[in-house]
């Protein structure tokens, strides 16, 4: 049976499409443009509040809130390292390095969005819970305790991560050896119907946690608000909780997006993997939280 021309053009049309979709062409390519200056400020962003929170830092780690900072700053640190090797890429358009490297610079985004993201719920659900007078204790009895504390949330972690990195960026396809020159084009491992569940779990638990945290903050500065009234911004446990409140809001504008979004993605790989890549970007953005830790004396290290 003679084949119609017009079909056969279309579906080979719709298969080229479909195949470029994931693909950068430089930095003439929209998602490429925009890819580029979100990083950038990511970058940016990211050193200045390194910088600043070196210069802060403080002699006690046995508190709860220094052993937090000191951990989102190896988070971020480690992150802000795989941003460049992006930057060149997406201006590019071609990656020049080896495969294993590539898997390691896409597999650090998402290891920091989680480290991020655990070390956000741990410290707030602590506060939350100190404001309820549940417990007392900002501090851990002895140094090593805080430090044994960090290096475990870090094992469990990389334990859970590093299984779900090696098979979602497993062994290459033949689609991927046929573009040796591209990266981040791992959207055909969600077909596994492990790597699909995983991600959904992950996604759905990142923004249910969120939304309940965010529900607590409010119920909690009413409380305030309700008690104290016009003298509320008087009160130091006041800033305290708008501090919480900036964590809170770091989560839903850079983490819930992307992972609201991502529910999406995950059925369509092939057709939203840009626009995945775009919402991915955005949650590099957390980096701004180094600055909430600084307070007032970000001023006084600008001037200095």
């Amino acid at each position: 049976m003679a084949t119609n021309p017009t079909v056969e053009n279309f579906t080979s049309l719709e298969v080229a499409t479909t195949n470029s979709t994931s693909s950068f062409s430089g930095a003439t390519d929209p998602f490429s443009i925009a890819l580029i200056i979100i990083y950038s400020v990511v970058l940016l962003v990211g050193a200045t509040g390194l910088t600043v929170m070196i210069s802060l830092l403080k002699t006690n780690i046995r508190s709860l809130t220094t052993i937090a900072f000191l951990n989102l700053m190896v988070a971020h640190f480690l992150f802000l390292l795989t941003v460049p090797f992006r930057l060149y890429y997406y201006a590019s358009g071609t990656w020049e390095l080896n495969h294993g490297i590539c898997k390691l610079v896409s597999a650090m985004v998402h290891i920091h969005i989680y480290m991020v993201f655990t070390i956000y719920s741990i410290l707030l659900t602590i506060r939350f819970l100190q404001f309820y007078k549940k417990t007392q204790r900002t501090e851990f009895y002895r140094r090593l305790h805080g430090l044994g504390a960090s290096v475990l949330v870090w094992v469990v972690l990389l334990i859970i991560l590093i299984p779900v990195v090696l098979v979602q960026y497993g062994q290459k396809n033949s689609d991927e050896r046929e573009q040796e020159n591209r990266c981040f084009n791992f959207g055909n491992k969600i077909e596994d119907k492990f790597v699909y569940g995983l991600n959904v779990v992950l996604s759905i638990c990142i923004v249910t946690v969120s939304c309940v945290q965010t529900g607590v903050q409010v119920m909690i500065l009413r409380l305030m608000v309700l008690k104290y009234g016009a003298a509320s911004r008087s009160q130091q446990e006041f800033w305290v909780q708008i501090k919480n409140l900036s964590f809170v809001l770091i989560m839903l504008t850079c983490l819930v997006p992307y992972h609201l979004f991502r529910l999406q993605y995950l059925n369509h790989p092939k057709d939203l993997g840009q626009i995945n890549e775009v919402f991915l970007a955005i949650t590099g953005l957390t980096c701004v939280d180094m600055l909430t830790f600084t307070g007032k004396n970000v001023c006084k290290v600008c001037w200095t």
